[in-house]
């Protein structure tokens, strides 16, 4: 991906991945949906939701690999790529709650360097290049900051790590003075906390799909982060806001 307008053109790829979502949306009760895994869900509007993606990706960008949460693929730590996230959140989705969102994120060489998230039923659209600070429905961003005096954090679960251990993970948290609540969508979550609408945002056993947008996001809104592979396929971040 070598392209100065790549940005704009992830902006408008997930513009057209919305209106797939959207019209969904409107008829959820005919989705199929299926069980992946323990509280993890896929449905009609997930693949259908990628698929678009990744023909947009290949107009836009034909020699770049890919990899999606619901159609596959593979990025290695040395490879560089796009990794989508069709529909984060599809529990919330289905039950027709407005905590879901699409991601799209490119990673050179195991490094988040541009991206965007998209949250329809919030109308919000998230993007950043590194160096090149945060942009909000394509606008450029003055720099948010989390109110000191209200410490509210966000927690992932997964999986990954085990319901006991994110439970410890939370009273962990909430020994650093935190309130914990949980979204069950990183991409709404990693939104707000870049928006300064909350403290950070914590989870243990994520997808690549789930990062590679929002690292670039939340750093060029001012937060530090930190993130790591744990095993593979999975990973763990810790975004907060500087104390």
């Amino acid at each position: 991906m070598r392209d100065e307008d790549a940005l704009l053109k992830v902006e408008t790829i997930l513009q057209g991945a919305t209106s797939i979502a959207k019209s969904w949306s409107d008829k959820r009760g005919d989705l199929t949906v299926g069980e992946k895994s323990y509280g993890q869900f896929a449905s009609d509007a997930d693949l259908e939701i990628e698929h678009e993606v990744r023909s947009a990706l290949a107009d836009a960008f034909p020699e770049d690999q890919v990899i999606g949460e619901e159609l596959g693929g593979e990025l290695t730590p040395d490879q560089s790529g796009w990794a989508i996230d069709p529909n984060d959140g599809t529990s919330n989705f289905v039950l027709g709650l407005p905590l879901w969102g699409i991601s799209l994120g490119y990673v050179a060489n195991g490094v988040s360097r541009l991206g965007g998230s998209r949250l329809p039923d919030l109308g919000l659209t998230l993007s950043a290049q590194t160096g090149q600070g945060l942009r909000s429905n394509g606008q450029r961003m003055t720099q948010a900051k989390a109110h000191p005096a209200v410490k509210l954090i966000a927690l992932g679960e997964n999986d990954y790590e085990t319901g006991r251990d994110t439970d410890q993970r939370a009273q962990a948290l909430r020994d650093q003075g935190f309130a914990v609540v949980r979204y069950r969508c990183a991409v709404f979550s990693l939104a707000m906390s870049a928006l300064g609408r909350l403290s950070g945002y914590v989870e243990h056993g994520c997808g690549l799909w789930d990062l590679a947008a929002a690292e670039t996001i939340c750093r060029e809104a001012g937060m530090t982060v930190a993130t790591q592979a744990i095993a593979p396929g999975r990973y763990a971040i810790d975004a907060r806001w500087p104390k």
